[in-house]
């Protein structure tokens, strides 16, 4: 396809809430000329009257690794898969955690995420370890706290919520009618309402999911959508780094020009949310790394992921000075710009 049949205007993407179902499979499909000449210049725009020159840094630890009961087709730490390399430990201790945070503070982050991998955490001793850790953070470092524990009871978000937790984040994975093709162990339902008792318990959601996982581009756009349904505060996007051992460890469904149109459209879909370019980046955009700001990210993850290495945080420092953006802390409400 080489000429768009829609004229995109980013401030009347902005007034009207975002683009359609089939303006964003035009994103997709469209040509690399089009992409760039009359795309990408529009998501970025987007970005820009939602967050300005300012876009945020979060981080987080594998407080907890391995040993899963999940059989999540994407995931190394699944119990179900042999020869995945993945460290298995159990979680852990407050202490060690705080000392991660501080680590992420020290070097940039601006938001510190406690992931664990399991169905969900629900040990007493387990949630007392989290609540000591999260209590220091607070204390001692100005980074926003989040958590990634799986699906959760609410009487146990309570609790990390009332020391200070703002954030919760829980993926979607991919798109409801793919899900059953990459998670069988529990329902693409079991997520959403992971969501909505957080939701009801006022923490700020962090949902998004992994790409290139074998799903149609019918199915990209349809996740966009099921995630402006679930209305997170922020999205974090993963594109698949296949893991030795896994059932998607041969795939490879991602170029670097796929990843920076999947970035573009889920702004345009959803143009006031936070947007997170996370795990999969460096293998996947390659040099396209540096236009994934341009393409609508409003943020990125610095170091390490739960079972892979990332990117220098002394790389992604240099390139935020080198766009003249701003780091600042991330889930701001985003203001209407002047005019609209």
């Amino acid at each position: 396809m080489n000429n768009l049949p829609f004229n995109f205007n980013a401030e009347q993407i902005y007034k009207n809430g975002g683009v359609t179902t089939e303006e964003a499979l035009t994103i997709l499909n469209c040509s690399e000329e089009d992409y760039f000449t009359k795309v990408l210049p529009v998501a970025k725009q987007l970005r820009e009257i939602a967050f300005g020159n300012k876009i945020s840094f979060c981080s987080i630890t594998n407080a907890k690794s391995g040993a899963c009961v999940e059989t999540c087709k994407f995931c190394a730490q699944s119990a179900s898969y042999k020869g995945t390399q993945a460290p298995v430990y159990g979680l852990k201790s407050a202490e060690q955690i705080v000392a991660d945070a501080k680590e992420a503070d020290k070097f940039g982050a601006t938001e510190f995420s406690i992931v664990a991998s399991g169905r969900g955490m629900t040990k007493p001793k387990e949630i007392d370890t989290l609540v000591e850790a999260l209590k220091k953070i607070h204390e001692e470092t100005d980074l926003e706290s989040c958590a990634s524990l799986g699906l959760m009871k609410s009487e146990d978000l309570k609790r990390l919520r009332d020391v200070g937790m703002v954030n919760y984040h829980h993926n979607i994975e991919t798109s409801r009618s793919y899900f059953p093709n990459i998670v069988t162990s529990h329902t693409f339902d079991d997520e959403v309402q992971s969501l909505k008792n957080a939701k009801e318990l006022g923490f700020q959601i962090c949902c998004g999911g992994i790409l290139g996982m074998g799903e149609s581009t019918d199915q990209r756009v349809e996740f966009a959508f099921n995630l402006k349904e679930i209305d997170p505060d922020s999205i974090p996007l993963n594109f698949l780094n296949p893991r030795p051992g896994t059932p998607l460890a041969d795939l490879h469904d991602l170029t670097p020009l796929d990843c920076l149109k999947i970035i573009s459209m889920v702004r345009m879909v959803l143009p006031n949310k936070e947007l997170f370019v996370c795990g999969g980046r460096e293998v996947n955009m390659k040099e396209m790394q540096e236009k994934m700001f341009d393409a609508g990210a409003s943020g990125t993850m610095l170091g390490n992921y739960l079972t892979t290495q990332g990117r220098s945080p002394e790389d992604d420092l240099t390139l935020i000075k080198k766009l003249g953006l701003e780091v600042v802390s991330p889930h701001r409400s985003p203001n209407s710009p002047q005019g609209l």
